[in-house]
């Protein structure tokens, strides 16, 4: 009986494998309840309101462009990149303007020019100069002359001085000059100058008197042609002998000679106006009676121009400023006021004129600049015309001194 029973307890107990599929699956269930939980939230997440987001993809999948919202009442203003982070301003830096060509005429480089020489004594004056010119107004360019020499020979010479009135035979000498002599006069001609010298008028004997009978000594001066009347008389004179081949200007009177009866006219070219030298130019004296005493002519056969370029004003100012240029003033101021001369010259006006360069018969007529102005000097009281002369021409040598 003990065994029976306890084969009964054996049977009333339940059996202890059941509980193990009953705990799995409470665990299976709790697990699907939290899975359930996550992908709940997960979902809600995603469908959020596309509105609502401001990141747009594109198709091909590049980086997100963001387009910034506006409310309806506001309008939609695309601003540039560049313009979103502003930066200093940047001034464009002007672009200087090249100075004009340099124009080198026909006749190349020219020789230094003559200038006129000062007439005080070196280191005499001591001015100081201010500019009162707007250097701007002076040309850039200016023509330049060559001075074709006359062809003359012993034929041509001896008609002249036929013409002349000089009978004399033409003798020429090594230099190339040609000189004929007469009781009448003389005649040298010399590359580009004519010289004519006529001879003195026969002085008219004083008839014999006594002591008692001498009058008292009366000058006697000869009634002297006008200034119009003379230079009259020297044009035609030129013109007659054809000693000049292009047209002269006004002409004038340099000088009245009343004891000796002469006046001496002056002409130069009437283009290029105002000529400084002696080429191209003339001077004559003229008598009483109209005829011509003497005469000194320097005249081309021709004169060739050729444009040049000019040196830049401010060059041609530092020239006056570092005395490179010659001086001019009344030669009176010598005289009256202490040496050396001190004072200040203020420049106001320039003009062009030329000056003659080369030697022989290879000759030039060069511009050059002439700042004019007045000077008042120390010790004198009134002021004094100034004129400084200084070389112009961009292509030329450097005057000499």
């Amino acid at each position: 009986m003990a065994a029976a029973s306890q084969r009964q307890r054996t049977r009333r107990q339940p059996p202890r494998r059941a509980r193990g599929p009953l705990v799995f699956g409470v665990v299976a269930l709790v697990l699907m309840l939290a899975l359930m939980v996550w992908a709940v939230r997960g979902l809600l997440r995603s469908e959020s309101p596309a509105a609502t987001s401001p990141v747009a993809t594109s198709e091909a999948g590049t980086l997100p462009v963001v387009t910034p919202t506006t409310s309806p009442a506001e309008p939609t203003v695309t601003v540039p990149a560049e313009a979103r982070t502003p930066g200093p301003t940047v001034t464009p830096t002007p672009t200087p303007t090249p100075p004009p060509p340099l124009v080198v005429g026909a006749f190349g480089e020219l020789p230094a020019p003559n200038l006129p020489q000062a007439a005080f004594p070196p280191g005499q004056l001591d001015l100081t100069f201010e500019l009162a010119l707007d250097l701007a107004t002076l040309p850039s360019e200016a023509p330049v002359y060559r001075l074709v020499p006359p062809d003359w020979n012993e034929a041509r010479v001896a008609e002249l001085a036929r013409e002349l009135g000089i009978d004399g035979e033409v003798q020429s000498t090594a230099t190339g000059s040609f000189v004929v002599r007469s009781p009448a006069g003389q005649l040298v001609v010399t590359g580009f100058t004519v010289q004519y010298q006529a001879a003195e008028p026969a002085v008219t004997p004083t008839p014999a008197t006594t002591p008692e009978e001498t009058p008292e000594a009366t000058p006697q001066v000869s009634a002297l042609p006008s200034d119009a009347d003379a230079i009259e008389a020297g044009r035609s004179w030129l013109q007659r002998h054809q000693l000049v081949s292009t047209p002269l200007d006004a002409g004038a009177v340099r000088e009245r000679i009343p004891e000796q009866g002469l006046v001496i006219v002056t002409f130069g070219p009437a283009e290029p106006s105002p000529v400084l030298s002696a080429v191209p130019g003339a001077t004559l004296a003229v008598a009483a009676d109209g005829s011509i005493r003497q005469a000194f002519v320097a005249w081309p056969a021709a004169m060739e121009s050729s444009t040049y370029s000019l040196r830049p004003a401010d060059a041609l100012w530092q020239d006056v400023v570092n005395r490179r240029g010659t001086v001019e003033i009344d030669e009176s101021v010598l005289a009256q006021a202490s040496l050396p001369l001190r004072g200040t010259a203020r420049i106001t006006s320039a003009e062009l004129a030329w000056v003659d360069a080369g030697q022989g018969t290879t000759r030039y007529l060069t511009p050059v600049v002439r700042f004019q102005g007045t000077a008042t000097f120390e010790g004198y009281p009134d002021p004094v015309p100034v004129t400084v002369t200084v070389a112009a021409v961009a292509a030329q040598a450097a005057p000499r001194g």
